[in-house]
């Protein structure tokens, strides 16, 4: 059904960041999403790796209920996705994504509130404005990225723009550890409201696109369990299990490990970033030579092992050795990875938004089942350790889509 073989980037060194933004040759409506993008990444990125730190204390440290959060929280988004389909059909794309974001301001209020007084009030409106953020956000989000890059150079789109996001974080986990150690949480999410407020100011310049989804709620469920797509259930399935061993136990793992400093975390975390990013920039030729599956299927062979080095780290230096190698293997894995996912969307024509929202559910059901997972291997080992395993293997079922 899908047959385009994506473009893998093309990149020749440091330099070539600014040879990539001519060649590449973004829309003024690629530019203007992304630039969106960027801000709310920067704005996440603020609390990025502390964010499941800060929850997992407002918890009193209760691995659980840190889980029972998430669990929540992707729960609800996996039975309301559709719902966010049906109503981007009929508002339109650009006010789908401007609404997501005006009601998504309310999410680091709500949190800096919570992890205040951990009040169950704060926490319900909490998850109620994530899962409304999350059904007016990425899917046209996802769908527009598709139709605005240019099928002929998407690959090399992809690394520009991933490259210069990647730039501009290398400083946030210094600065949000700085900001924590000195001024608290408040500040920090004050920080972040503000940079996330700013990314609505972009969409107001992309293109209103209409796309009328086309499955019923009930058939949406069919569809994502059908023969036809269980290469793409299983992948993003197995990519959003690794997905919550990233976001949620490593941070907790780094920080318990690193005496709980928010300043050596934040310190380490930027060191990481910069390493990968100068990795990124180095690869040159040799990824644009090689198959594309192929490429994946190596990616994920090296991820897998990133999860198991991860597993025997026991110092600073060693969390930056393992994590520096982990980013790289990632990088490997995931830029034909995504790329491909584009391409299928893109490829799906009128079902583009279809697609995207079969894989948003595959993921976020990835989810649901590691936090799952988790719960069942903390209650037999009490350790953080395990969870890295049960990721390698997830990692090795991505190379399926």
């Amino acid at each position: 059904m899908y047959r385009h073989q994506p473009h893998y980037p093309h990149n020749h060194g440091l330099i070539s960041i600014v040879k990539d933004w001519r060649e590449a040759k973004l829309s003024s409506a690629l530019d203007f999403l992304y630039a969106n993008r960027i801000l709310q990444d920067l704005a996440g990125g603020l609390l990025g790796i502390f964010l499941p730190i800060l929850l997992y204390k407002a918890f009193n440290c209760s691995l659980y209920k840190t889980g029972l959060f998430y669990l929540a929280g992707w729960g609800i988004w996996f039975f309301v996705a559709p719902l966010g389909a049906k109503v981007m059909s009929r508002i339109g794309m650009k006010r789908s994504l401007i609404i997501s974001v005006l009601v998504g301001w309310s999410w680091y209020f709500l949190a800096n509130k919570f992890l205040q007084d951990s009040s169950l009030v704060w926490l319900g409106l909490m998850i109620v404005a994530i899962t409304v953020e999350r059904m007016f956000y990425w899917i046209p989000y996802h769908t527009d990225f598709a139709k605005f890059t240019n099928k002929k150079m998407r690959g090399r789109q992809m690394t520009f723009l991933y490259s210069l996001s990647a730039l501009l974080h290398i400083f946030l986990p210094f600065i949000s550890g700085e900001i924590l150690t000195y001024y608290g949480f408040g500040i920090l999410f004050s920080a972040a409201l503000v940079v996330y407020l700013l990314s609505v100011i972009p969409l107001f310049f992309i293109p209103d696109i209409r796309e009328t989804y086309s499955f019923s709620y009930l058939q949406t469920y069919r569809e994502l369990f059908r023969r036809i797509h269980r290469r793409l259930l299983f992948s993003y399935g197995a990519d959003g299990m690794q997905n919550v061993v990233g976001m949620v136990v490593w941070p907790l793992f780094i920080w318990l490990l690193l005496d709980k400093n928010y300043q050596v975390v934040g310190l380490i975390s930027s060191f990481i970033i910069f390493a990968n990013v100068i990795l990124t920039l180095l690869m040159g030729d040799f990824v644009d030579k090689l198959d594309k599956r192929r490429l994946l299927r190596w990616g994920s062979v090296l991820n897998s092992l990133g999860w198991i080095f991860k597993m025997f780290v026991g110092t600073g230096f060693q969390v930056f050795i393992a994590s520096t190698y982990h980013g790289f293997a990632n990088i490997v894995m995931r830029t034909p990875y995504e790329v491909m996912m584009y391409e299928k969307a893109a490829d799906s024509g009128h079902y583009i938004d279809e697609y995207t929202v079969l894989r948003e559910l595959s993921l976020t059901l990835g989810r649901v089942l590691m936090v799952g997972v988790l719960f069942l291997v903390f209650f037999l080992t009490g350790s953080l350790v395990y969870p890295f395993l049960v990721a390698a293997l997830a990692a090795l079922v991505v190379s399926v889509v």
